[in-house]
């Protein structure tokens, strides 16, 4: 909404979104992904695209994407089921997600679902409870929605959060199998795992996922330096005001194409002054510093403390070097085989946070990791908080 404040056109609110699960308002690269999927929604003409995974570091966008496509799912006339791999999603899913969606059906395809013998629904025609007489498999119930709402919709189901646990790895196995067996019976489908790389990769190794490893495949990364400007220019935009050039390309700078740090970045130069109708470069320099220390203690000091053992020595060495790093340098550094580093780069490629940067060398993916690893060697300021001046009494 734009409101009139001051004389200029002043958004109601920021237009940058850093929180977590809201869609940006405006989307940076993948734009022809993007534009394909959706497609999806009005032609049906599917493709390689039953089945997508999303690999990408965290803040890449992966979530931003599955709800900028929820929402043009809706917008055709889909059913979507969108949820998380955390533990008891089949049970989320069947017994929560489903019923709940067919309480918003058209009353004559819940008739017509009822007459299936998969769920009772009452004479008000709200669902009451799930018939038992056959074993409740999700696969019935996509084939059943799929084939009673239409010829001209389908039915969207979006997993983020995959994790490589092995308890979570074999439930997302079943749930796999059973819409496998659901797209096998000529269900309109279309699912979508997000996580990081290295557990996508773990799924596609489990039992029942082999229709998985046909899956289309985007890697989210950084955003060009290009695509990062059009995100914070055009958000300003749309939000009423302008930037200065000099702050614009401090911010492109500041946020490194990291799609998380840009909404921080901007977020925060929005709301030094917001009621000036221009963002300048004192707001930029506000915005550098509190959006470095943001990210670096709400993601990067996570990330780290995510890591194994030796997936920390690895960074560790990486850091001792301003720009990249040879790989031969840290295999003196850690003092171990070139074949032991090089399952540990592979291991970091694989998560995001690391990245090949010409033959025999590897820099960080992930902004700021480097220095915030440098920056756990510094020794702290000393800090005078006034009480020197007021030492304890003696104890009585």
């Amino acid at each position: 909404m734009i409101a009139e404040m001051n004389g200029i056109a002043a958004h109601a609110g920021s237009p940058f979104t850093p929180g977590y699960g809201r869609a940006p308002l405006v989307f940076g690269g993948h734009e022809d992904e993007l534009d394909e999927l959706t497609r999806v929604f009005q032609t049906l003409d599917f493709g390689e695209n039953h089945s997508v995974l999303i690999s990408g570091l965290r803040g890449a966008g992966k979530t931003s994407m599955l709800m900028m496509l929820q929402d043009a799912a809706r917008r055709e006339g889909w059913l979507v089921i969108s949820d998380d791999a955390s533990a008891g999603l089949m049970d989320r899913v069947m017994e929560t997600t489903i019923p709940a969606m067919l309480d918003t059906l058209e009353p004559a395809t819940r008739t017509r679902l009822s007459s299936l013998g998969i769920w009772q629904i009452n004479a008000q025609l709200e669902y009451v409870d799930r018939h038992r007489q056959t074993k409740p498999l999700l696969r019935r119930d996509l084939i059943a929605l799929s084939e009673h709402i239409g010829p001209d919709a389908g039915i969207l189901i979006t997993i983020d959060e995959v994790s490589s646990g092995k308890i979570r790895l074999r439930e997302l196995s079943r749930f796999a199998l059973e819409v496998s067996h659901a797209l096998q019976a000529g269900a309109n489908v279309m699912i979508v795992f997000a996580g990081i790389k290295i557990d996508l990769d773990a799924l596609l190794e489990q039992e029942h996922t082999t229709f998985l490893r046909r899956s289309r495949q985007l890697d989210f990364r950084r955003l060009t330096p290009g695509e990062t400007r059009h995100v914070l220019d055009e958000s300003i935009r749309i939000g009423g005001r302008r930037i200065e050039h000099d702050a614009l390309n401090q911010l492109i700078s500041v946020s490194q194409g990291y799609p998380y740090l840009i909404q921080l970045a901007g977020d925060y130069a929005w709301r030094n002054n917001p009621r000036s109708a221009v963002i300048d470069q004192a707001a930029a320099d506000v915005a550098h510093e509190k959006a470095i220390t943001a990210v670096q203690r709400r993601v990067i000091s996570r990330v780290y403390q995510d890591l194994s053992e030796k997936d920390r020595e690895f960074v560790q060495a990486m850091a001792q070097d301003s720009g990249r790093s040879k790989i031969s340098d840290i295999v003196k550094r850690m003092d171990v085989s070139a074949q032991y580093v090089q399952v540990y780069k592979k291991r970091l490629i694989d998560t995001g946070y690391v990245r090949s940067d010409g033959h025999g060398y590897v820099a960080f993916s992930l902004p700021y990791l480097g220095e915030y690893i440098r920056s756990m060697n510094d020794e702290p300021a000393a800090v005078d908080d006034g009480w020197d001046a007021f030492p304890p009494p003696p104890s009585v």
